[in-house]
């Protein structure tokens, strides 16, 4: 059995590609050689790495505030609990809460933007 074994084994290795094998003719460089390649592709993998943060972090939604025009405004947005929100909006001196779920959005209430102002300065 062990033979019949080493046998598929042999045979095995015999069926591998070149480039499995090892390269004798790199042997001359010697160790530095191993480590500035080593090095050179941990460089390469941070800067990949950091490009994709950066790329994820431009591309994020939603868009930051900064960014927004026009007369729609986010006043303020409260997560409730994991996939579900509450939007408060404000467009052309309205406020409007809006809830916001993976399986739905609903207008839950609206009011004039004086009010607001009117209710947060009495306390």
């Amino acid at each position: 059995m062990r033979a019949r074994i080493g046998a598929a084994f042999v045979l095995l290795l015999r069926a591998v590609p070149g480039w499995c094998q090892a390269d004798t003719s790199l042997a001359a460089h010697g160790s530095a050689y191993y480590l500035l390649k080593a090095l050179a592709s941990l460089v390469i993998v941070i800067a990949l790495i950091l490009l994709t943060y950066y790329a994820l972090k431009k591309l994020s939604w939603p868009a930051p505030r900064a960014l927004s025009e026009g007369p729609l405004e986010l006043l303020q947005v409260l997560p409730v609990e994991p996939g579900r929100r509450l939007y408060l909006i404000g467009l052309k001196g309205r406020v409007y809460l809006i809830a916001w779920s993976q399986e739905s959005v609903a207008l839950l209430g609206e009011m004039e933007r004086s009010e607001i102002d009117e209710q947060l300065a009495e306390g």
